[in-house]
């Protein structure tokens, strides 16, 4: 496998280099406090969605500060749009989903898994929904043959998680046409009979199903494939890592207190939740959301490899381990 290296170096100033730019650069007066809070200065790749708890949290309660980073952000619709910005050294850290993890990897991509992202619990935390229109006659897997399904991309893991379901169900996902639609996109498309049932993530579930009540949920995919695995996390080429591990251990120390902030109180973290996704408080109080935890384990990751694998989304397997980083806590 060809690996390609990715990233851009980002060089932290010792005290004596930064007041040797300061003196080049003309600048008459630097003040004790300018050089406190002097910081290294990150770009994050992120989505505006409920799985990204404890990084808002350690945004809004100075963790990353505290630990030495200025995090620039921003929200992008999803790791297929991520990926390539890391990839040309406009993001350091990015968010992705699995899946799309081991499609990069396997073409060559050196991305690692730096920190513990969402994690899907089967009963208490699922947070993909299949889903049909309330009046639907569709009742079960079998009876989406022949029917047209929407996913937000297609050979990824919205797409993945609903092939499963269907044949995991007494159905045959052979013998149902996909389409692909963005998420917000499909309620609409389901009320006007353009589609017969669609795949979706939070709050695409709750907020059709339970606030505006048009859907039914006829079961929750990723449940399906295991009673617990990861679904997304916070990634990094391997070769800005090693010139940047002081960078990657402050950044992973800063979120581990924001799912520990998140773990304390739960409701409370729904309020800064709402803040940074646009969400109404009351969509939250319905609203399943991810487990966090600080470790990332491989047999979290092992699920959506083997359905990735079987359905043809990369075309060998590998240790999990291989896309988890050194430096995450395992």
């Amino acid at each position: 496998m060809k690996n390609i290296t990715l990233g851009i170096d980002m060089t932290i100033l010792t005290r004596r280099e930064f007041l040797g730019n300061v003196i080049k650069g003309g600048i008459a007066t630097v003040l004790p406090w300018d050089l406190a809070l002097a910081q290294t200065k990150l770009q994050v790749g992120t989505m505006k969605i409920g799985d990204l708890s404890p990084f808002f949290l350690a945004q809004d309660r100075g963790f990353f500060k505290d630990a030495g980073l200025n995090i620039n952000v921003t929200a992008m619709v999803g790791g297929a749009a991520i990926q390539p910005a890391l990839a040309s050294g406009a993001l350091n850290i990015g968010w992705s989903n699995v899946v799309s993890i081991y499609q990069g990897y396997a073409e060559g991509f050196d991305y690692r898994f730096i920190a513990n992202g969402a994690i899907n619990k089967r009963g208490s935390n699922d947070v993909f929904g299949f889903q049909v229109a309330a009046d639907s006659p569709i009742k079960s897997a079998k009876d989406l043959h022949g029917k047209t399904i929407a996913s937000n991309t297609l050979r990824n893991i919205i797409h993945v998680s609903g092939q499963h379901w269907i044949d995991n169900n007494g159905g045959d996902s052979s013998k149902v046409k996909w389409v692909e639609l963005p998420f917000p996109q499909m309620e609409p498309a389901l009320v006007k009979k353009h589609i017969d049932a669609f795949v979706a993530v939070e709050p695409f579930v709750t907020v059709p199903s339970k606030v505006n009540k048009v859907t039914r949920v006829l079961g929750h995919p990723l449940g399906g494939i295991a009673p617990r695995l990861l679904i997304a996390s916070y990634f990094c080429s391997e070769a800005w890592i090693q010139k940047n591990a002081d960078s990657v251990k402050a950044f992973t120390t800063a979120l581990n207190r924001g799912i520990d902030t998140h773990n304390a109180n739960p409701e409370q973290a729904k309020a800064t939740i709402a803040k940074h996704t646009g969400l109404k408080p009351d969509f939250l109080k319905e609203m399943a959301l991810p487990a966090f935890e600080k470790k990332i384990l491989e047999s979290d990751l092992q699920p959506l490899m083997d359905a990735a694998f079987k359905y043809k989304l990369i075309d060998k397997k590998f240790q999990p381990r291989e896309v988890i980083s050194k430096y995450a806590l395992v």
